[in-house]
């Protein structure tokens, strides 16, 4: 019961774009301690890569309306631990991307992700990188 990529976007709160400079990622618990990579992130849910390198989905079965608790990192050591169920999956080449919705929107967790969403707002358009060659040190 997956989707294509062809979809028209149905996501009722602006998406931000999870710039690679700030390490975010997931971690499934549940799953074992394998990175996953966050492609998107809105007040109301995330997208994501479901699967690793070379993990079959048999792996780690998932389907529409199921609840995974998740941490969201926001570098090495950081984290919100959160709560979403799964609305939409895609089977890619490389794994499934998965859309999820934000569980219980009362939680403190939620509310600091909130925070995190205001933060990237605030700076994202004015936000420079510094590409520092190594050949300058």
């Amino acid at each position: 019961m997956t989707k294509s990529s062809n979809t028209v976007e149905r996501r009722r709160a602006r998406r931000r774009p999870v710039l690679d400079t700030f390490s975010i990622f997931i971690v499934i618990p549940k799953k074992g301690l394998h990175r996953l990579e966050v492609q998107d992130i809105s007040e109301g849910g995330l997208g994501f890569l479901l699967d690793v390198e070379g993990e079959s989905p048999i792996d780690y079965p998932a389907k529409i309306n199921d609840a995974i608790d998740f941490r969201f990192y926001m570098n090495n050591s950081l984290y919100i631990p959160m709560s979403v169920q799964i609305v939409r999956i895609e089977d890619l080449s490389t794994g499934r991307r998965v859309g999820a919705e934000f569980q219980d929107k009362s939680k403190p967790s939620y509310k600091a992700f909130l925070s995190l969403l205001k933060f990237l707002d605030d700076i994202i358009d004015v936000l420079q990188i510094d590409q520092v060659s190594s050949s300058s040190s």
